[in-house]
């Protein structure tokens, strides 16, 4: 390679200049046929990878072979013309690979994940948004990565010192630590909601720590928006999330049904009856689950009435369809309270006059 570039920039300018044009579209004939034959074999492949892999690489090898080209040119003009006084083509040529590597992998990293192609082979149980984000904020840090990689290697071939570099890089990420405590705490605190998974966009949650109740609307790099009841909007840093309570109400299994009915002390005998009416109903009610047994038990003797409880689970997470199951459990509770002439308790205070 080394005796050919020789007798190029040996020749006329004319000859040389020709030589690195047909030698160059020479290259790019030949990465033609050769991504168009690795395309036809990728394409009886079941993954779609090689597939990314073939497209992200047409555009940077074409650049590539162009721009060295150009550069070969140059050089081959700056010899005959002295046009350039500090000319390095080796140089160049390495600038060019490393950039042109660098776009390689973002652009096959991007490409694979604006292809979504990682959502096609999911477990059953895996949640598919949870995976997206996943895959993006993995997709960022490689991305990060990659560039910084590049930069440091492009900066060692200009004779800066890499580890002078990361001496000084030492003592300043501490004190752009210590001046940005509170962003990089909500940066980890947003990893550790992608990657700990307590919840994701579309998820109700709430805390008991904190006055945060609503529909998770969407998580950041520093904030999580959560969308309250009341469709006020709160903007909760994601390191507050690492010192509090979360409850994901989404991801329950069943509603319960947890309610204490009061009965007359004057219809205590009647208790007994009425507690197996309602468990009675609540055992046939299509509503309730049964694999957690509906439990209704006389409670205890209260300050002005007879206590006993209703516990029990609904077949449904739905708030709505709660409140309806709800509602008739107590509508039917209370009429069957009904039937048995008794009634429900309420406050009473008895004062006796009787004087000795």
């Amino acid at each position: 390679m080394m005796d050919i570039m020789a007798f190029v920039f040996k020749s006329d300018l004319s000859i040389q200049i020709a030589l690195i044009v047909i030698v160059g579209l020479s290259l790019l004939f030949i990465k033609n046929k050769i991504i168009l034959l690795f395309t036809g074999i990728s394409q009886k492949t079941a993954t779609e990878f090689d597939d990314i892999v073939l497209k992200s690489l047409q555009k940077p090898l074409t650049y590539l072979i162009i721009l060295i080209s150009l550069a070969l040119i140059t050089e081959a003009m700056n010899t005959s013309y002295q046009l350039f006084e500090h000319f390095n083509t080796s140089r160049i040529i390495y600038v060019l690979v490393v950039v042109l590597i660098t776009w390689t992998l973002i652009t096959i990293l991007d490409n694979y994940y604006n292809s979504k192609s990682f959502l096609k082979n999911i477990k059953s149980g895996d949640d598919p948004i949870v995976i997206e984000q996943t895959y993006e904020i993995t997709t960022r840090i490689l991305k990060i990565t990659i560039i910084a990689i590049s930069l440091l290697t492009l900066m060692q071939e200009f004779g800066l010192s890499i580890s002078g570099l990361l001496a000084f890089g030492g003592v300043g990420g501490l004190v752009v630590g210590l001046a940005a405590k509170d962003l990089l705490s909500n940066f980890f605190g947003g990893l550790m909601i992608y990657f700990d998974r307590p919840f994701k966009v579309g998820e109700f949650i709430k805390s008991p720590d904190r006055n945060i109740e609503g529909i998770v609307e969407s998580i950041g790099w520093r904030l999580t928006v959560v969308r309250t009841f009341s469709k006020n909007v709160l903007y909760i840093p994601n390191s507050a999330f690492s010192n509090i309570i979360v409850e994901n109400a989404t991801r329950m299994t069943n509603r319960r049904i947890n309610e204490v009915i009061g009965l007359r002390y004057e219809d205590l005998e009647k208790i007994p009856e009425i507690v197996d009416k309602v468990r009675a109903y609540l055992d046939k009610n299509k509503n309730i689950d049964h694999i957690n047994k509906p439990v209704v038990y006389f409670k205890s003797f209260s300050a002005s009435s007879c206590d006993f409880f209703i516990y029990a689970f609904t077949n449904t997470k739905d708030w709505r369809e709660f409140l309806a199951i709800k509602e008739d459990v107590l509508y039917q509770t209370s009429k069957i309270i009904s039937e048995h002439k008794a009634a429900i308790a309420f406050p009473t205070t008895t004062i006796d006059w009787t004087q000795n």
